[in-house]
């Protein structure tokens, strides 16, 4: 579900930002801080209450609201629990800026268990650079 997509094509054909939103460049860096054999395992980010299929070591950006957002690592697929939210595991709350962009980065701590870090522009890109697009990031729940 990744496209050889590079950051800066993406850059390239982006849209611009809506009045009133922010947007969001989440990634699993190649090799990055903590990586344990979780690669490939598809996982779930979730925003406020909007939830986003994301996997593996590639990048996807969302445009949402700004403001203060809580965002969170939602494990929803895991054996013999298929569809069980874990909602508010892996939290942390930011600030999505009007008409800008921040750049967020998942690191793997343990199998399963990840944390998320807001990181420079210039840390993300280098660390961007050779991923892939994630293509199915709209593929949304939502809880309730």
């Amino acid at each position: 579900m990744t496209d050889k997509i590079t950051y800066q094509e993406t850059l390239d054909e982006i849209p611009d930002i809506d009045t009133g939103k922010g947007r969001a460049f989440i990634y699993f860096p190649q090799g990055g801080p903590g990586v344990v054999s979780t690669i490939g395992i598809i996982d779930f980010i979730s925003i406020d209450k909007d939830i986003f299929r994301f996997g593996g070591e590639s990048y996807f950006y969302l445009d949402v609201e700004a403001g203060l957002r809580l965002v969170t690592i939602t494990e929803v697929v895991k054996a013999g629990l298929k569809n069980k939210k874990q909602y508010g595991k892996h939290q942390i709350k930011i600030a999505v800026p009007e008409k800008d962009t921040i750049y967020l980065r998942i690191a793997a701590q343990e199998s399963r268990a990840y944390e998320m870090e807001v990181v420079s522009k210039s840390t993300a890109e280098t660390e961007m650079k050779n991923l892939s697009l994630w293509t199915n990031s709209s593929t949304t729940m939502r809880i309730e």
